[in-house]
């Protein structure tokens, strides 16, 4: 997975001075602020999670109201008080919701002041994915050949600026994705968390901050990742919590994320 690993930390944009890892994520308060680290070691790391298609990992934080979604490709196994704060086992990869659809698919394909969906550039661009035998796949082929600059260190970008522009971090991936399948009426969302890494930046076995997409297509969820395109391996992905895209921080985002604090991730063999 270290392919390209200036792609990853779209949602590492910057951040207030404060020793938490929920500063880790986009919120923007002052242009004073600095960024902080961008990967979270893995203790107790095995070679054998690279044979795996489910695996499971214990993260701790030290704040109390530490917790993790669960998605089509992430489940909670066991939640625990750990002074002083809280741990989550978790396992990845599961396709144990693959065939429950959305609960509410009008979120899913909901328009968004960051997603244009009626935008003639948009829609244009979500046609020609339309016309694969894979619109999802092509979606993801497509953002990634799009976005020929992959910087970081920019705001959260509307679709259609980013489709002009041409330059993003994951960030701008996902966003993109989302608006293309959601202009095929393809039910989407994105997904803010850490993508394993085997190396990234001199470091390695870490997780880094990423953010990627999910998609209800022909009766099975995806997942999309517009920065690796055709990657499947869904357990090296955790999630911790859904970006409605209706504005920069919303506040399930904010809930979620402000509750990481000094993160630790044990690999459970």
């Amino acid at each position: 997975m270290s392919k390209g690993s200036h792609r990853f930390h779209g949602i590492i944009k910057k951040s207030i001075a404060v020793p938490s890892a929920a500063m880790l994520f986009f919120i923007p308060l002052t242009a004073s602020a600095e960024r902080f680290g961008e990967t979270v070691s893995i203790s107790s790391f095995s070679p054998s999670f690279h044979e795996e298609s489910v695996s499971r990992f214990t993260l701790e934080s030290a704040s109390g109201d530490f917790s993790l979604v669960d998605t089509p490709f992430q489940k909670k196994i066991k939640s625990v008080a750990s002074a002083p704060g809280a741990a989550v086992t978790v396992e990845t990869g599961t396709a144990s919701a693959a065939a429950s659809p959305p609960a509410d698919t009008a979120s899913m394909l909901r328009d968004t002041r960051f997603l244009a969906l009626t935008a003639p550039e948009i829609t244009a661009a979500a046609r020609s994915c339309a016309a694969s035998d894979d619109p999802v796949y092509a979606v993801e082929k497509f953002v990634d050949r799009t976005i020929e600059s992959k910087i970081t260190g920019i705001p959260l970008l509307p679709a259609l600026n980013i489709l002009k522009s041409r330059c993003g971090d994951c960030t701008e991936h996902a966003v993109l994705s989302v608006a293309l399948l959601r202009a095929q009426k393809i039910p989407s969302r994105a997904v803010v968390g850490m993508i394993y890494a085997d190396e990234y930046r001199g470091e390695k076995n870490v997780f880094v901050f990423h953010m990627w997409a999910e998609a209800w297509f022909r009766g099975r969820w995806r997942l999309v990742d517009a920065t690796r395109p055709g990657a499947r391996k869904s357990n090296a992905y955790i999630a911790f919590a859904y970006h409605s895209l209706e504005t920069e921080t919303p506040l399930a985002y904010l809930r979620a994320v402000s509750a990481i604090q000094n993160l630790k991730v044990r690999y459970l063999k």
